[in-house]
């Protein structure tokens, strides 16, 4: 009788309600392009992940709910007040303890930057030790906490009220180095109309994933709440959309720069660096070899497509979201060997028939300039059309113009030179802004993977196309 009776009782009472995340307190900083202020409203990665969260769980919030806070300030916060969430935050063996974590958000380089013109140079953390070298940090940050457990001296370290004027610091060369993540300290730089160029990451301290690090003492419920809502979103894409971690990066062939090998893979000069680069930042994209005129329009008309190796032209620029430079083509004009025609100008090239490719930077500048060109579906071609008397001359790329013409088996003459231009990647406005970012990035570190040393050379496979 009495189990009958707790059994009913049992029904009649509601079931408890499921852990809300709207008693969360959720602070984040400025630290791009994972989360920062832009006009007064907060934006990036980590942002849009969170209002997914809230989506998923049918919590009544939005960024609108975040509090911004410097990272010291947010810090303490999260360590010291119960029900709050910090973001974006490493999570490492001294912090794991301190909080709770939910996540991984993304993955994050922290890394010490230098001056290019600085001649810095660091083998490892022992080095650094043994200098006396300047560095900015921001207190409490992940850059200043791997310093410090390493044995930096703190007399050394020269904190900076925000990532933005300890980067300013650096440029005006009140410091030697600073220590930061190296995705958003790019970011930065770009934002505030420094070239990164001038810039190189010297040593590494950490690589790590970003949490959002909860409170230690909150609710396991709201842990595991959040948690499975970010899985929820994982197992859908949603996190690989957001992410805008896997494009599509159209091509032709057009060596050295971009052909089909032997294998047949995309390869070439221009390729090599776009793999390494994506490695390097933590990226990934499918690789195709199209007609150009394919490529270049899909990239133009389509969403999560790019285009290379792209002239950056004034007509093309508002077009598309630009990574570069991939290398330097210099523009001429051919004739077969044995043809008497004499050209020493684009002027003097008004009277013949002058072939190009369609879509192609080199034809529509011959173009503007007053010449008719005769337009093929490819540059291959053109080959064909010089040996069978359709065209008088050729204007392409001068690498491209001799490794086709050896590859056909004739030989070229040149009349001129005309153009030096350099090559990008050229991708459609959808692309993330975090993504090109990060690419851009990892192709300028001088001396990385991203982009050979001065003096470096293609290997013997990617300067010609497979036979």
């Amino acid at each position: 009788m009495k189990r009958w009776l707790l059994l009913a009782v049992s029904v009649l009472l509601p079931l408890p309600a499921p852990a809300s995340l709207d008693g969360l307190t959720f602070i984040t900083e400025e630290y791009p392009p994972y989360n920062f202020m832009r006009h007064g409203r907060l934006e990036g990665l980590s942002v849009e992940i969170l209002e997914r969260i809230f989506a998923e769980t049918d919590t009544p919030l939005t960024r609108e709910d975040i509090h911004h806070y410097p990272w010291a300030r947010g810090y303490e916060t999260a360590l010291t007040e119960p029900d709050t969430v910090l973001f974006s935050t490493t999570r490492t063996s001294q912090r794991e303890a301190l909080f709770q974590w939910v996540g991984p958000i993304a993955t994050d380089r922290v890394s010490l930057i230098a001056r290019q013109d600085s001649g810095i140079r660091l083998d490892d953390i022992g080095d650094l030790i043994d200098s006396d070298y300047r560095i900015a940090i921001i207190r409490e940050d992940i850059g200043a906490q791997r310093l410090l457990e390493a044995g930096v001296p703190a007399a050394r370290l020269r904190p900076a009220m925000t990532n933005v004027s300890a980067m300013m610091m650096l440029d005006r060369g009140r410091v030697d180095l600073w220590a930061y993540g190296e995705d958003v300290a790019y970011w930065l730089m770009e934002e505030n109309g420094l070239d990164i160029t001038d810039f190189t990451s010297v040593l590494v301290l950490s690589e790590s994933d970003l949490y959002y690090a909860l409170h230690r003492d909150t609710d396991p419920r709201l842990v595991a709440r959040m948690q499975s809502a970010l899985e929820a979103l994982r197992r859908r894409g949603a996190l690989r959309e957001l992410l805008g971690d896997s494009l599509t990066f159209n091509t032709e062939e057009y060596p050295p720069f971009n052909f089909l090998d032997d294998r047949g893979e995309v390869a070439g000069t221009a390729t090599r660096l776009l793999r390494a680069a994506l490695e390097q930042a933590g990226l990934s994209a499918t690789f195709r070899l199209l007609p150009w005129a394919r490529s270049y329009t899909e990239a133009r008309l389509r969403e999560n497509h790019c285009v290379y190796s792209t002239t950056r032209t004034q007509e093309r620029e508002p077009h598309f979201r630009w990574v570069g430079p991939l290398g330097t083509n210099q523009w001429a004009a051919f004739t077969l060997a044995g043809n008497p025609l004499e050209a020493s100008s684009l002027d003097d090239l008004a009277a013949f028939r002058v072939g190009s490719f369609r879509e192609d930077a080199v034809g529509q500048f011959v173009e503007q300039q007053g010449v008719s060109v005769v337009v093929a579906p490819t540059e291959r071609e053109n080959i064909g059309r010089l040996q069978a008397g359709l065209i008088d001359a050729w204007v392409t790329g001068r690498q491209t113009a001799r490794l086709l013409a050896e590859d056909a088996g004739i030989e070229l003459r040149e009349l001129f030179g005309f153009q030096q231009v350099e090559l990008y990647l050229a991708c459609h406005p959808s692309v993330p802004e975090r993504f090109v970012t990060r690419l851009q990035a990892a192709l300028d570190r001088p001396g990385g993977r991203g982009r050979p040393e001065p003096g470096a050379h293609a290997p013997p496979d990617e300067r010609k196309p497979a036979p």
